[in-house]
């Protein structure tokens, strides 16, 4: 007996719409990176200027209460160096740790992904105050930058001011970003290490 039905038809995607398809998928993916890595370092940018406001605001009630900001250097009752790290209490001896209770009332100091802390006043009477923060991690590493909030801003540090809040990069070319590198103290955030830890 023959059959003489119709042989069945099978229903698929072509190879063709496969990888139109897949073609799609990867763009779509594509976006959906580049976006969510912009969104992050943005959401970083935001933690670093909080945190650099936040030493400024620390840094206000110490001179309400002293008339003046921490110096830095070799003077007595300076901090030699790395400011942050050690009037916080992350170094040193308790004597160093001059903004450690200004910053328990403030509430607990985050200073994000790793990044690095720089501090200035004027050396003739410590009534002006600079504080920058580098947003491309330890000494702006991945060329995004810095944030400077403070007092200070046009007037520090004293040989060459910085002018604005937003410095660019050195590879961008801002002169400032020298400035802020070499002119002004630094202390290095590194919260997996447990917070400020010294550079050197």
């Amino acid at each position: 007996m023959v059959n003489w039905s119709m042989p069945k038809k099978y229903s698929a995607f072509t190879l063709v719409e496969l990888l139109i398809v897949m073609g799609i998928l990867i763009i779509l993916l594509t976006v959906g990176i580049t976006i969510g890595r912009y969104i992050i370092l943005k959401a970083q940018d935001t933690q670093h200027k909080d945190a650099a406001r936040q030493l400024y605001t620390v840094l206000l009630k110490y001179k309400q209460d002293n008339g003046k900001y921490p110096e830095v250097g070799t003077c007595g009752g300076c901090i030699e160096r790395e400011m942050f790290a050690y009037s916080l209490g992350y170094n040193g001896v308790p004597a160093d740790h001059i903004l450690k209770s200004y910053m328990q009332e403030e509430g607990k100091f985050d200073g994000g992904s790793n990044a690095t802390y720089y501090y200035a006043t004027d050396e003739y009477d410590q009534q002006f105050v600079l504080v920058c923060v580098s947003l491309g991690g330890i000494d702006d590493e991945s060329n995004r930058g810095f944030y400077c909030t403070g007092s200070g801003i046009g007037l520090l540090p004293e040989h060459n001011p910085i002018p604005r809040n937003d410095i660019g990069s050195e590879e961008s070319g801002d002169p400032y970003a020298i400035v802020i590198k070499g002119s002004m103290d630094e202390s290095d955030w590194r919260p997996k290490e447990g917070g400020f830890w010294l550079s050197n």
